[in-house]
């Protein structure tokens, strides 16, 4: 799918923003597939982004086979499903597949450590804060070579309009 300026601005980054977490795709050694569970996915512009790389076992020992990934965003607001299945339509996309090259693992800027700690800001007070963010340090970049939208029927005919 091609996408412009301005439907990466409106509908791709916003979802991708607003996303709790997004499921990234890599092939185990052995060939069987493993998804994992991402919450700081961040798109720069409608080639790249990075996410936080703290948890995640298998994506280091994955990437030495192949260095391609998928990683989708799902809209998980009830209101917004509510309100698309009572018009029969999505306006925006409810979700949407990056195929990816995965970059580098690298230290994180200020930047970036200070933009994913307003995404988690309202826990900070609590125990699963520090012991889940606090010490956000590496980032893997990647290089988003294909968007994949997600269809559904005829409710989504509208999403990219």
């Amino acid at each position: 799918m091609n996408v412009n300026d301005k439907l990466f601005k409106l509908k791709i980054k916003p979802l991708f923003s607003q996303a709790v977490f997004c499921s990234i795709a890599t092939v185990n050694t052995d060939g069987t597939p493993h998804v994992t569970p991402i919450g700081s996915v961040v798109l720069n512009d409608k080639n790249s982004g990075w996410f936080f790389q703290k948890f995640t076992k298998k994506i280091p020992k994955n990437i030495v086979n192949s260095e391609y990934a998928t990683i989708m965003a799902v809209n998980d607001s009830k209101w917004f499903w509510f309100k698309s299945v009572l018009k029969g339509q999505f306006k925006k996309p409810p979700a949407m597949r990056l195929l990816v090259k995965l970059g580098t693992l690298r230290p994180a800027t200020d930047s970036e450590a200070q933009k994913f700690k307003r995404k988690v800001n309202i826990f900070r007070h609590t125990k699963g804060y520090s012991k889940m963010w606090q010490d956000m340090a590496e980032i893997r970049e990647f290089e988003i070579l294909e968007y994949k939208p997600v269809f559904i029927g005829n409710m989504t005919q509208q999403q990219f309009v």
